[in-house]
């Protein structure tokens, strides 16, 4: 899927550099915070999307980005 989440490195980016110190702030299930955490290909639900957002105060598109299918294919060939 060309859409990637970039939760990873904005969560350190703002200090919580552990899935755990995400999972805490945002008080989201565990399951979908650690997924989320761990997993780029793993993308947010709107209500989830909005909790991160509020928690960290930024936008969606902080969250998230476009990755062109051309990248994603050569990505999966190369591995």
């Amino acid at each position: 899927m060309p859409i990637r989440n970039k939760i990873k490195a904005l969560v350190n980016s703002k200090g919580d550099d552990t899935n755990y110190k995400f999972w805490k702030r945002t008080g989201l299930t565990q399951t979908t915070a650690y997924r989320l955490y761990r997993d780029s290909t793993a993308y947010p639900s709107e209500s989830v999307l909005a909790a991160i957002c509020a928690a960290y105060n930024v936008q969606p598109g902080d969250c998230l980005e476009y990755v062109p299918e051309m990248v994603t294919e050569e990505e999966n060939n190369s591995g």
